[in-house]
């Protein structure tokens, strides 16, 4: 049975949360759902990084959006596998890069920012990255500046 086989249940239903309830990202692990957040953009992710990503370590990640920065989260994380309803083609080429099998509902050029006039701040800011602890170094820089602008 191949990992597909394995995880279609447990997988439609992760896919199903995040479609219809409050929840952005889902944790797989085995045949269950271990993890469940919910918020925006790349915060549900960096937050199991900081505070508990063993749950990362093996994982298969369901999130609404992976744009590059969530990548590199699940890079850094050791997650299995990811899927992505919405899935920035930088994300894709990333997950590409370092091995890590993916799916994705819509594979778009970039995430767009929330406000629509451009792409997302978070995703412009580890574009050019290829190392993940420089990216997460980056991205955890710009969050704090976005919350400065908007506080």
């Amino acid at each position: 049975m191949d990992n597909r086989e394995r995880l279609g249940g447990v997988m439609d239903e992760a896919r199903a949360l995040i479609k219809t309830e409050g929840v952005s990202c889902v944790v797989i692990r085995g045949d269950e759902i271990i993890h469940t957040a919910d918020g925006r953009g790349v915060a549900p992710l960096l937050d199991l990084y900081n505070n508990d990503r063993e749950k990362l370590k093996g994982g298969v990640v369901v999130d609404r959006i992976i744009g590059k920065a969530a990548a590199m989260i699940l890079a850094l994380g050791q997650a299995e596998s990811a899927y992505g309803e919405v899935m920035s083609e930088p994300a894709r080429d990333y997950l590409i890069s370092r091995e890590i099998p993916y799916q994705f509902g819509q594979c778009v050029e970039v995430i767009a920012g929330r406000d629509g006039t451009g792409m997302c701040p978070i995703e412009a800011s580890v574009l050019a990255i290829d190392d993940p602890e420089a990216g997460l170094t980056a991205m955890t820089k710009r969050i704090a500046e976005l919350r400065q602008g908007a506080g």
